[in-house]
């Protein structure tokens, strides 16, 4: 019998009950106009700001978009402030004469991260380092090749998630140094042709029928063809570094000899998982991943450039122009919209479960997932947190006679379930997953959004459109930089 996997279901606990903090502030608020209108001994006023405050209140647990109005301040104030600041909108390469002296020519808060080089130990080439001066973290991206997994005997693709899983629990040592990795699916039109190119490179005996066939149908394959790339995307943590890039020498080339001694140990891992790889990404291929994320026509050009060997200037990496708005991201040739899938299947899935979603060739889309493994320390006291928020939640209500909901049941079930399995030895990670539509105009980018969402919602995920954000969601999940958690806050690690 084929094995049923189960999601957690996302945390609903605030800082009292569900109540989050923007809540609690609002609530206090509305307290607090009534009061004063008893200070100013007015009844016209009183009544006044009571109903104000109830409005108040009112509003606070209203839901829009899938979140409560006061969720929507933080998008909606970084909105408006970056109009009045002016920086919503980017300017790089011709339109920034100095950006290039600066570095990668990013924009956002991208612009603090800059490219080393480091040698591979194969010898032959080097690898693209991509060092972020404010988070102090160094990434790096290993470009994979696909298997027929889903083709497979159930057996075998239990074998295979196994094997993944003890890579994955790998990373939550200490000694590893890892602070987040992340998966990227990248799906987009081929417009070049690669299974031409692979039949060209391949097939040896052409004058066969046989390879005639082929050759006639990988020809024709262009138009409808979908190319997918499969990225793992690896941050360390400097700090976690720190040590051992100082025994090496403290500078850049130090960083390197240590982050690449630790990426040749994790691409060890996962060819002993039967993942075949291709290898970790050059400065230039690198750069040429993150140009064709914003500039997704420049595709068939750096295909081009790559088949003559041309050596590209990772300082190129960033786009000529992008223009952060409300409903989505414009960017050089295309523009984007980011999904957030805040909660997975609540029921039990197998192995296959998001096959719909990456089978689908109608739509341009990256679908990335961002992982933080946490130390059985930070672990066990995240999932205490969890298991208490949640029984204290049923025991107020209880004692008050109110009716327990099945939803915290459930977190605090989770939660138990979590502390056995982490007492079993297995690995605890905080994870996210989103999904990075991009068109070349509006209009297809709204189909190609719904699409997505149909899609999800067919497999039982709860989707958000980062709305007033989507500049951050395209950091996120169109690029293989490893970004897309917020930092853990709270005594409790969580």
């Amino acid at each position: 019998m084929e094995e049923e996997y189960v999601f957690p279901p996302r945390r609903t606990n605030g800082v009292i009950g569900r109540i989050s903090l923007g809540q609690l502030v609002a609530i206090v608020v509305a307290i607090g106009l009534p009061w004063l209108g008893i200070q100013l001994g007015s009844v016209i006023v009183f009544a006044v700001l009571l109903a104000a405050g109830g409005v108040l209140v009112w509003l606070t647990f209203m839901r829009v978009g899938g979140r409560y109005l006061t969720e929507w301040l933080r998008p909606a104030w970084g909105a408006a402030w970056s109009r009045v600041r002016g920086t919503h909108v980017y300017r790089g390469a011709v339109f920034g004469p100095d950006s290039l002296a600066q570095g990668l020519d990013l924009p956002g808060d991208l612009a603090s991260m800059r490219m080393i080089s480091a040698p591979n130990p194969n010898g032959r080439d080097r690898i693209g380092l991509m060092l972020d001066e404010q988070a102090n973290s160094v990434t790096a991206a290993l470009l994979t090749e696909g298997t027929p997994i889903i083709l497979e005997e159930s057996s075998e693709q239990a074998a295979r998630l196994s094997d993944w899983e003890a890579v994955m629990e790998s990373t939550c040592d200490e000694d590893s140094a890892i602070s987040r990795w992340q998966l990227l699916f990248r799906s987009m039109p081929d417009s070049t042709n690669l299974a031409q190119k692979y039949y060209l490179d391949r097939v040896e005996d052409r004058d066969s029928r046989p390879a005639q066939a082929l050759r006639e149908l990988v020809a024709q394959a262009a138009p409808a063809a979908q190319r997918h790339e499969v990225f793992v995307a690896v941050t360390f943590d400097r700090d976690r570094l720190g040590a051992d890039v100082k025994a090496a020498g403290g500078d850049d080339e130090a960083i390197g000899v240590v982050v690449v001694e630790r990426l040749a140990e994790l691409q060890r891992q996962i060819l002993d998982a039967r993942i075949p790889v291709r290898g970790w990404l050059s400065p230039a291929h690198y750069a040429a991943v993150i140009h064709s994320a914003f500039d997704p026509e420049s595709l068939p050009l750096y295909d081009l450039q790559a088949a003559d060997d041309h050596v590209l200037d990772p300082r190129t990496a960033g786009p000529s122009a992008t223009e952060r708005r409300w409903r989505w991201y414009l960017h050089d040739s295309a523009v984007s919209s980011t999904i957030w899938v805040h909660e997975l299947p609540r029921r039990p899935v197998h192995a296959n479960w998001l096959t719909p979603l990456l089978q689908q060739t109608d739509v341009r889309r990256t679908v990335s997932l961002v992982v933080e493994p946490l130390s059985p320390a930070r672990a066990e006291r995240s999932i205490n947190n969890q298991r208490l928020a949640a029984a204290g939640s049923i025991y107020m209500k209880q004692r008050h006679g109110l009716v327990v909901d099945a939803r915290t049941q459930k977190e605090l079930e989770a939660a138990q379930r979590l502390d056995d399995e982490l007492a079993e030895g297995s690995g605890y990670f905080r994870y996210t997953m989103l999904v990075c539509c991009t068109a070349t105009d509006a209009e297809q980018l709204r189909r190609a959004v719904a699409s997505v969402r149909r899609r999800l919602t067919r497999i039982r995920c709860s989707t958000m459109v980062l709305y007033g954000e989507q500049d951050q969601g395209f950091f996120a999940s169109a690029l293989p930089l490893g970004r897309g958690l917020t930092p853990m806050r709270g005594l409790t690690g969580s």
